[in-house]
């Protein structure tokens, strides 16, 4: 009984860390302290981590990976160089191609039509802003197609599953995942091609919030995925 109470207060201090760091992150990037970024950044990811390890009877190699990649994206978008935000961006991108297999290899994905189906309008919404924005050189204009599809297959799959499966539990916290993940994408969007004047003062703290509450929200997914699929 006292192993179990040690390991909930445990799971109980790293979530505190977590939300902790994810607030320290909020007010360096709403003052532009760099200092702080280049700390606290990559910590959010590692402390993720460690509480997943904490927590799952599994520890999936392939959660390491995506979330690993996701602190990489985190250190090179911290440059505000065309070099280093193109590097962050290939990271990003196998970052979301390791998150798309792990949640297919999860949930046992088989039928996929209706992933197909549900990422049609996804397609069409991203797209058409995608028409609309100006300004784009060759290279930003390919890797937004490329981010386009990737957050539609997210989407997609979510809102299939979501209909599909929404008797089950587990799909709860997928459900919330995909929200986020679509919100906080198009927030990204907004702010980088519209609204960047205004960004260090409302959409990046905003834009944190949501990557702190995408990725426990993956977390808890993932969890209880593991937990059904030993059931």
């Amino acid at each position: 009984m006292k192993i179990l109470n040690n390991e909930r207060n445990l799971k109980r201090l790293i979530l505190v860390i977590y939300f902790a760091v994810a607030m320290v992150e909020i007010i360096a990037e709403l003052f532009l302290y760099k200092p702080f970024l280049f700390v606290f950044k990559p910590l959010i990811s590692i402390v993720l981590m460690v509480l997943y390890w904490n927590t799952s009877n599994q520890k999936n190699p392939l959660f390491f990976f995506a979330i690993f990649f996701s602190l990489i994206t985190n250190m090179f978008f911290i440059y505000d160089t065309e070099t280093m935000l193109f590097l962050g961006l290939i990271a990003f991108f196998i970052h979301r191609l390791l998150i798309i297999y792990y949640i297919i290899k999860l949930i046992e994905l088989k039928d996929y039509i209706p992933l197909f189906i549900a990422m049609i309008p996804f397609l069409f919404f991203f797209f058409y802003l995608l028409s609309i924005t100006t300004g784009l050189t060759t290279r930003s204009n390919g890797i937004l197609i490329i981010q386009n599809i990737l957050i539609s297959i997210i989407a997609g799959i979510t809102l299939s599953d979501f209909i599909m499966n929404n008797s089950k539990k587990n799909t709860t916290w997928f459900f919330i995942f995909g929200l986020l993940s679509i919100t906080q994408y198009f927030i990204v969007f907004i702010e980088k091609y519209y609204l960047s004047d205004l960004s260090p003062i409302s959409f990046r703290p905003l834009a944190i919030i949501l990557n702190a509450s995408v990725y426990f929200a993956f977390y808890k997914f993932v969890l209880a995925m593991e937990r059904s699929n030993d059931n």
